[in-house]
């Protein structure tokens, strides 16, 4: 029988490879261009079950498996429900889990002294003796299975992006979004620990195998290989989602666990023939820019077969699983993109529908959100306001940072999103009172403080906060922020020395106190950042009306957070616009 792995007709002559001197590296995946929900075992970034992969616009925590899924040991059989025939069976010890406990009552005594060894049942003498074993532990066969399965990229397929609720409102906010694999933060960690020890296993296995070893003299004894088979069928199926129809067959044939195996066993699996075939069946059907990435894998299981290297060529299957992973990133990036349009123009039904169940439910209480929306209304009470006008003031009100209210349980898609507002929000206060207090000292200049000035002053403090985020950097470097304005009012001014000291004392004490969000020079020019950010908003939305969804969203990319006052007014109002639309009638109903 041909053992060549597929259309490569080549009968290597046998080899031995030798074992890897030194630890095994795993290769990393390469960086993608996309990140989806997370859900399998492999962590694939939305709300499924374990996610492994995540979108830039919001990332899921996973899912964590417990072991409460497992199933029980079956209980052993009483002595006194067996058999006349049947060997006296020993009650089983307690686990850690259930902890013995002491007879509290005669009778559990007595029913424990019945059967001690004294008064144990008759047993024949010509039965052989019984052995007691050591019961096993059982095997954990999530060990035994590749960091890349179809279960882990299932995330990416097309009928789960159309169930993920959240994906399909983050689109809507995002032309640029997409997958990538998902190794942040612990979780991350986690998963690259996890695929490290798993292709250290691999490695260990194919040295059993194909290296020079003490199994090789004895086969009984020899282990049976537990990953290698389904390593080989992962990539079978994986990789048959991927082709169309036509090539189904050969990739069924050829990626052949069994018949792999069983080619490794005699040691003429033709490791540089598959890899070429791999290398022409993944180039057909991939991108262009992961062809080098192809023949990185193909050079490595090359180099690995002619210098016997055990952990090059499991390198290279690892980097197989990486190709392939990418490839369904790929994919599921281009359904996003072309997809688009069309989840837009659904958005709002199908949010609808997904929130109406929830209800329903009982999963989501309408009680909060109205309160929240009727105290906006009382408010309003007394000026002649539209219900779209009242709910857009009741918005910016949620988050203007001196108020820092709740958000309402309706705006869960969109926290993340309504907490960059009102960061920026109170960047743009604060660049308004570091502006303010220049205009302050520099009131006995000649000059008049023009736009241009006031824009190279903004430019060089954003340079002194730097990137640090959070919504207290501006009271860490205020120290900073008033010396600098100090020294630019003086140098404005015409004074070519340095700043006076006392200035200097006055502008940073002048700057602790009125950065404060309950300061009440703060809270003034807050006033009104919010009600010329309310007034834009409306004037944004105004066309709307008879405008489809899709038609909004197009017309502008409401990606990435900006300190002026037109791009928080452009994202605040898709976000109002949006919401409005899914949740107006509810409001209302109270």
């Amino acid at each position: 029988m041909d053992s060549s792995p597929g259309p490569h007709h080549s009968h290597s002559q046998p080899f031995h490879l030798q074992t890897s001197d030194g630890d095994y590296d795993t290769a990393t995946t390469p960086p993608q261009s996309i990140e989806l929900p997370e859900s399998s075992s492999h962590s694939v970034s939305s709300e499924v079950s374990t996610p492994g992969y995540e979108y830039q616009s919001s990332p899921n925590a996973p899912a964590k498996r417990s072991n409460e899924s497992a199933p029980p040991f079956p209980k052993r059989p009483r002595v006194e429900d067996a058999g006349p025939c049947s060997d006296p069976v020993l009650p089983a010890s307690p686990t850690p889990s259930e902890p013995a406990t002491a007879p509290d009552s005669d009778v559990e005594r007595s029913s424990r002294n019945r059967f001690s060894p004294q008064n144990k049942p008759y047993r024949s003498r010509s039965l052989p003796p019984t052995l007691r074993r050591k019961r096993r532990p059982v095997e954990n066969m999530h060990q035994h299975i590749p960091p890349v399965t179809l279960s882990t990229l299932r995330e990416l397929d097309l009928h789960e992006i159309y169930r993920n609720p959240k994906l399909r409102h983050d689109v809507v906010f995002d032309s640029q979004l997409h997958f990538r694999p998902n190794l942040d933060g612990t979780r991350g960690k986690r998963k690259k620990e996890m695929a490290d020890m798993y292709w250290q296993m691999v490695l260990h296995e194919c040295e059993v195998l194909l290296g020079p070893s003490r199994w090789k003299r004895n086969s009984s004894l020899a282990p049976v290989p537990m990953k290698l088979p389904i390593l080989f069928q992962t990539m079978r199926d994986i990789l048959l989602t991927l082709v169309p129809k036509t090539d189904r067959m050969d990739v069924d044939s050829i990626l052949d666990a069994p018949l792999l195996m069983q080619q490794l066993k005699h040691n003429v699996l033709d490791f540089k023939g598959l890899a070429l075939w791999l290398s022409g069946v993944l180039k057909a059907h991939c991108a262009p820019m992961r062809d080098q990435w192809v023949e990185q894998m193909v050079a490595k299981v090359t180099y690995g077969v002619d210098n016997g290297k055990v952990s090059a060529l499991v390198e290279g299957l690892q980097m197989v699983f990486g190709i392939l992973e990418a490839m369904k990133l790929d994919v599921a990036n281009h359904q996003i993109r072309t997809l688009r349009p069309h989840l837009i123009s659904t958005a709002i039904s199908f949010e609808q529908g997904y929130f109406q169940e929830r209800i329903e439910q009982g999963r989501l209480d309408m009680r909060e959100p109205r309160e929240w929306y009727n105290k906006s209304v009382s408010a309003c009470k007394t000026e002649n306001t539209d219900n779209l006008t009242t709910f857009t003031s009741a918005v910016v009100d949620m988050v203007t940072p001196s108020h820092y209210a709740k958000y309402p349980a309706t705006f869960v898609f969109d926290y993340e999103r309504l907490e960059s507002l009102r960061d920026d929000i109170r960047e743009a206060t604060c660049l308004k009172l570091a502006i303010l207090f220049f205009r302050q000292l520099t009131l006995s200049s000649r000059r008049d403080v023009n736009s241009a000035t006031t824009d190279k002053l903004r430019t060089s403090i954003l340079a002194i906060l730097g990137e640090e985020d959070g919504v207290h950097r501006w009271l860490r470097h205020s120290n900073a922020v008033a010396l600098h304005i100090t020294q630019a009012a003086n140098e404005f001014n015409g004074s070519t020395g340095i700043a006076d000291a006392s200035l200097v004392k006055m502008a940073e004490n002048w700057f602790a106190k009125h950065l404060q969000t309950n300061s009440p020079i703060y809270t003034r020019v807050e006033k009104g950042i919010t009600e010329e950010l309310t007034g834009m908003v409306l004037r944004v939305m105004k066309g709307w009306h008879s405008l489809s969804t899709f038609s909004i969203m197009s017309t502008v990319d409401v990606t990435g957070s900006s300190m002026e006052l037109a791009s928080i007014a452009q994202r605040a109002s898709h976000i109002t616009f949006m919401h409005w639309q899914i949740f107006g009638k509810m409001y209302l109903a109270a």
